[in-house]
């Protein structure tokens, strides 16, 4: 029997993709979980053939919770479904030892295709992500400066993003206010960003599909 861990905070995204899973494979199990909180009970009691996840779900670091994941559950692939944009996120959750990555507004049998892949230990990513990919690859240079920045600095970016201030990012991801400070420091710099304004990065987020 197949199993699979579903992690999304929309019930109905949860219930299609059990449809849609079912019709595939006719003996199988689902859990679910709408954040990260719920997904560590089931990641710490049982293993899973399947884990599909979002990545941008309330009261959730994705980047914490896919580190979790691959610590507890190393040999268990990992395919994200989501709507955040893939040339802006996918590179970096593949770094993160994600699976595929594909977004919730592709075709059925896309999704299942990216099922598929990754089950038989495989990679799944679209042919325009591979593109830009192999682009960096070939010219050494990075087209989205988000990109630049290393996971924490992006962690803070995304908050700095929801308007959450350094005092309730240092208290969310659990490190000093000065730390914040530093890594916010460390982010404009990368993005070429000289006032201290949000304002400025919120533009900068638009063009690159951040938000």
């Amino acid at each position: 029997m197949y199993s699979f861990l579903l992690i999304d905070d929309h019930s109905m995204i949860r219930a299609g993709m059990e449809v849609l899973l079912r019709a595939e494979y006719s003996n199988c199990s689902f859990d679910e979980a709408s954040n990260e909180k719920q997904s560590y009970k089931f990641l710490i009691n049982k293993k899973y053939h399947l884990i599909l996840m979002d990545i941008n779900m309330p009261d959730t670091d994705p980047f914490r919770l896919l580190q979790f994941i691959k610590k507890n559950q190393p040999d268990t692939p990992v395919l994200v479904l989501t709507m955040n944009d893939e040339l802006s996120f996918a590179g970096r959750m593949f770094k993160l030892g994600i699976n595929g990555y594909v977004n919730k507004s592709a075709d059925n049998a896309i999704i299942i295709k990216a099922v598929r892949t990754v089950m038989a230990k495989g990679i799944y990513m679209s042919d325009a992500l591979k593109e830009s990919l192999l682009t960096t690859f070939i010219t050494n240079k990075v087209a989205n400066p988000f990109e630049e920045l290393s996971e924490r600095e992006f962690q803070v970016v995304r908050e700095l993003l929801k308007g959450q201030t350094i005092a309730e990012i240092a208290e969310s991801l659990g490190i000093n206010v000065s730390t914040v400070s530093t890594y916010k420091g460390k982010a404009y710099e990368k993005l070429g960003i000289t006032k201290s304004s949000v304002v400025e990065l919120v533009s900068l987020a638009k063009v690159y599909g951040i938000i």
